[in-house]
């Protein structure tokens, strides 16, 4: 009953763990939503019929989603109640001179105007939010009870859901007019911010393009900002007298776009604006049509296009090998939106994230997010052409403006509430390659904060590529020897020996992962790197040195040799491995010399020498297989026929000469091939062998191979042991050796009880997190480079859940790696288990 009980509760325990990660990772497959807030007429009475349905110069909203606010091409300023249209404040922000264009890329309301008389002012529109004492404010309950909040002058109160009464109101700051240079109207210009301070780029009427650095300086008595310019002229490129529509100025204030109406972009390379110059010309339309919309994502670097053609396109400098610009960077069309449809009409971009919403002239609303491609929603205004559209600063509002049809001089508009749930997951993006901001092509990346937290890269496949990769080299060192050891002491060891020494191998499992990375990081990962020939030696020396100690053996007198076979055989076993030590320390530097010009890590960066040292390595292996098969199958036969009457030491003598012979021979084939390899050029450099990073996977190969030797072993001896005693009897009585009878008899009926071993191991490797955590760069790369880095995704789970915060698309992805890891151990253990279930019922037969 406690048996049954305690599988059903495993049962439940680890249903509830998938319950679990499924309730937690689901949201992030989950579409975006909107809802229709409120729509209304918003009176101007300061456009002409001439104007109806103008676009406005600039439109927001509050943090709040109360206010709507919107800037007319007069220079007149309009606030209104968000939840009905009604006017709060109407106030001419620029009469003379007049107003000709604005700068609106800076998420912080931090603005530019241009004036027709060539002048400039930095100021910024924003919302000031405060808080009063209802009691004191004068109001009735059914005035604080207003929906939307009650207009108060130019003040619009509102009572929260605390109880507090706040008053929101339009904070317009413009600073005294800057003098750039200019001696025309402004036709375009833009800001930057950088480090505290503000560049300025700006053109004229009459073509003269300036770039300003604004120095300001505060008095501290009167607490007035003035402002000083330092104007550079840049050389423009003229286009048959036509002038550019727009002007862009990248975030770093290093790289200014002049875009005409029918999409060409000039880009200019004004990190010294002293040396500045065209870089690059292209077109954004690529074909019939005129650019309708353009505007920067967040960070300034990436433009986002539309055109009318229906499409919108995102843009972004990268810097390939072949790039023939002055900079170095080439403008490519990385993500393309929406392919075809009504014109675009303005777009407008997130604050926060890499969203960007677009309007068309059919009266469609179309959201997206940028880098996962993905479709947020899509709505239909009405029929009249979307003419402004805003984001609101927390991404949960929307808001857009059309022409009024009721009232011809006015604006229609109309809020929605938005939840734009976890746009940057989507399958594509969490496990296909995505293009980032800045990357030469699409990638599989997983960086999740950092300076370009705005764009975290969440894909898993360098996490699952890590734990793959963590999980193959441990077994290749672990389970070898593992299961060589248990058929060892299984079927060869003497009795007296076997149990204090499997006590003893079982006793590795006692040590502590955290222990195990530990002394990997700091004790033999320095070693490591300081005797790498010696170590990379040391996998050849030491089976060179068992074997040849083998085939010595067998020239031991009989009497001997059969007295021996316990404790003194087990002993010069044992010697063996100095001796592989004291060879591979004689070797390796030798091997270093010989082929890898005597620098190892210079030859692993490329640096000096040839391919050959590289492809020896990697062949002699391979080599080794294919001499090994050879004697087996041809010399062997023939050798068993002519050696009929020998005795044993001629017998023995000739099977070391033989594999003496065997020896040499595959190290000359090696080479052979090693050296035909590099004549064709190539180079295991960049694959398998590459740059040496102290923490590497060779480090956690053999650690994580200590840690799972001893359960491997343990499990696969005891399978070993429970074969039947009149089995091996048989085959010995039928004239079989120990070797065949181990080989042929009792690893085939211990199968499946040897395959439960290799499982388990792989299953404590798959999941294995503080080894890999401490002995690695944790850095989540895809590369077999045996002495590069990686990252799995248990050790991601542990290194990056405590500080995300919850509910974020970071935290569940992080959910989501651990539902991966659940499923691969899942579905492994699944297939060991219906393989096992084959074996046994073999075994079963026999």
């Amino acid at each position: 009953m406690l048996i049954s009980i305690g599988g059903v509760g495993t049962i439940v325990a680890v249903t509830g763990i998938f319950v679990f990660l499924v309730w937690v990772v689901v949201p992030l497959f989950q579409s975006a939503s909107h809802e229709l807030r409120s729509q209304a007429s918003v009176a101007t009475g300061s456009m002409s019929q001439s104007d109806r349905g103008a676009a406005p110069l600039w439109t927001g909203i509050d943090e709040y989603r109360r206010l709507g606010v919107a800037l007319e091409p007069d220079g007149k300023i309009v606030t209104w109640r968000a939840s009905d249209g009604k006017p709060i404040e109407s106030r001419a922000l620029f009469t003379t001179p007049a107003l000709t264009s604005i700068s609106t890329h800076e998420a912080s309301g931090e603005m530019a105007f241009g004036f027709a008389d060539g002048s400039v002012r930095l100021g910024s529109i924003d919302f000031a939010t405060s808080f009063v004492d209802p009691s004191a404010a004068g109001l009735s309950a059914s005035e604080l009870a207003v929906d939307g909040g009650s207009i108060q002058g130019t003040t619009l109160l509102e009572l929260t859901n605390e109880g507090q009464l706040r008053a929101q109101t339009l904070d317009v700051r413009l600073l005294p007019p800057l003098d750039v240079g200019l001696s025309g109207r402004v036709v375009a210009l833009d800001r930057s911010e950088k480090n505290g301070s503000t560049t300025i780029a700006a053109i004229d009427e009459h073509g003269k393009l300036v770039v300003s650095a604004i120095a300001r300086s505060e008095n501290l008595l009167t607490g007035e900002v003035t402002a000083t310019t330092d104007d550079q002229v840049i050389p423009l490129r003229p286009r048959e007298n036509m002038l550019p529509e727009r002007l862009l100025l990248s975030g770093n204030a290093d790289t200014l776009y002049l875009v005409w109406h029918d999409g060409i972009l000039q880009r200019y390379d004004v990190r010294d604006p002293a040396q500045s110059g065209l870089a690059e010309e292209l077109d954004l339309v690529e074909g019939p049509g005129e650019l309708t919309a353009l505007t920067f994502l967040i960070g300034k670097s990436t433009l986002v296009s539309g055109d009318s053609r229906g499409r919108v396109r995102a843009w972004f400098g990268t810097k390939p090998a072949n790039a023939d610009t002055r900079d170095g960077i080439r403008l490519q069309l990385a993500h393309e939106l929406c392919a075809a449809g009504a014109p675009i009409t303005t777009l407008s971009a997130s604050e926060r994230t890499r969203v960007v919403c677009a309007g068309t002239q059919d009266g469609k609303l179309l959201t997206y997010h940028v880098t996962s491609h993905k479709l947020l929603f899509e709505t239909v205004v009405g029929n009249e052409p979307i003419r402004a559209v805003a984001l609101a600063p927390k991404d949960n509002g929307l808001v857009a403006l059309t022409a009024d049809p009721v009232a011809p001089l006015g604006w229609r508009f109309f809020s929605w509430d938005i939840d734009l749930g976890y746009p940057e997951a989507t399958l594509a993006a969490l496990f296909t390659p995505v293009w980032y901001e800045g990357y030469e092509a699409p990638v599989n990346a997983w960086q999740s904060t950092g300076s370009d937290s705005f764009e975290p890269k969440l894909g898993l496949w360098p996490l699952v590529f890590g734990t793959i990769k963590a999980t193959f080299y441990s077994m290749i060192f672990g389970v070898p020897i593992a299961l060589l050891a248990a058929i060892f002491t299984s079927e060869f060891m003497d009795k007296r020996l076997r149990t204090p020494l499997k006590s003893l191998t079982e006793m590795m499992a006692s040590l502590p992962s955290v222990v195990l990375g530990f002394i990997a990081a700091i004790i033999i990962a320095p070693i490591v790197q300081s005797v790498l020939p010696t170590v990379l030696a040391v996998f050849f020396t030491i089976p060179m040195a068992l074997l040849i100690g083998a085939y010595l053996w067998q020239l031991l007198p009989p009497r001997k040799y059969v007295r021996w076979s316990g404790a003194p055989r087990f002993a010069a076993i044992c010697t063996c491995l100095p001796i592989g030590v004291l060879l591979a320390a004689l070797v390796g530097p030798w091997f270093e010399r010989a082929f890898f010009a005597g620098d190892i890590m210079g030859w692993l960066n490329g640096r000096v020498g040839t391919s050959v040292g590289g492809w020896l390595l990697l062949l002699l292996p391979v080599s080794a297989l294919i001499c090994a098969v050879f004697l087996s199958r041809v010399v062997d036969p023939w050798v068993r026929r002519i050696s009929a009457t020998w005795d044993r030491g001629r017998a023995g003598r000739f099977d070391l000469g033989k594999i003496a012979v065997g020896i040499v021979a595959a190290f000359v084939l090696a080479l052979v091939l090693a050296h035909g390899l590099d004549a064709t050029g190539a180079d295991p450099r960049g694959g398998v062998l590459d740059t040496y990073v102290q923490r590497n996977a060779l480090i956690v190969g053999f650690v994580m191979a200590f840690a799972i030797i001893p359960i491997v072993y343990t499990l696969a001896e005891d399978a070993l042991s429970s074969v039947p005693g009149h089995l091996r009897l048989a085959s010995l009585g039928a004239g079989a050796t120990p070797w065949q009878t181990a080989a042929r008899v009792v690893v085939p009926t211990a199968m499946s009880g040897l395959f439960s071993a290799v499982m388990i191991g792989l299953g404590r490797a798959v999941g294995e997190t503080m080894i890999v955590l401490m002995a690695t760069g944790n850095t989540p790369v895809m590369s077999w480079n045996v002495f590069n880095g990686f990252r799995t995704l248990s050790a991601n789970i542990a290194v990056e859940l405590p500080e995300a915060v919850r509910n974020s698309t970071h935290y569940r992805t992080l959910f989501l790696a651990a539902f991966c890891l659940f499923a691969l151990t899942f579905v492994l253990n699944t297939l060991a288990e219906v393989v096992r279930q084959r074996f046994r019922k073999r075994a079963y037969q026999l």
